[in-house]
């Protein structure tokens, strides 16, 4: 069996169990995608269909995991969430134009294209998505630093 052309590594794991899901469905239909893009028997047009419906329901999966990602920031009080949600807004502005490109144009899909987008989503996972987690980790740990030197204070009563 070939090796995926994306391949999900552990420690891309953001320790966030939704976000990880969305992730890995990612990669799964950037692999499909390759798998169509280099095709011997390259059937033009049922291909062109099929990369179509990947890359729509890429559209589709990237805007729901943006939405819950930033929901999620905002409601961390995240210090980046304009920085994030601008890339968000330009993956999708470019996710888009490839679909557009290939429904009504008629362009292919190449493989470099497809390298681009493989490069986006690590880049993205390990740099952006990580720096978030990260946030989050820290953010937790301040939780729970709170917590205990609140248990200090509480006085126990006898029974």
């Amino acid at each position: 069996m070939k090796k995926p052309f994306l391949l999900w590594r552990d420690d891309w794991r953001l320790g966030l169990e939704g976000l990880d899901e969305q992730h890995r469905e990612l990669v799964d239909i950037i692999n499909r995608l390759h798998r169509f893009v280099t095709r011997e028997d390259t059937r033009h047009n049922r291909d062109r269909n099929q990369i179509c419906q990947q890359l729509s329901t890429l559209v589709d999966i990237a805007r729901r995991h943006f939405k819950a990602e930033e929901a999620l920031m905002r409601a961390k009080d995240y210090p980046r969430l304009a920085e994030h949600h601008r890339e968000h807004v330009m993956l999708l502005a470019e996710l888009q134009e490839f679909l557009r490109d290939i429904e009504t144009e008629n362009k292919p899909f190449t493989l470099a294209t497809l390298t681009a987008l493989k490069h986006w989503q690590i880049d993205h996972v390990v740099y952006s998505d990580r720096l978030f987690a990260d946030f989050l980790k820290r953010q937790s740990q301040s939780e729970d630093e709170v917590d205990l030197d609140d248990m200090t204070d509480v006085q126990v009563q006898p029974v």
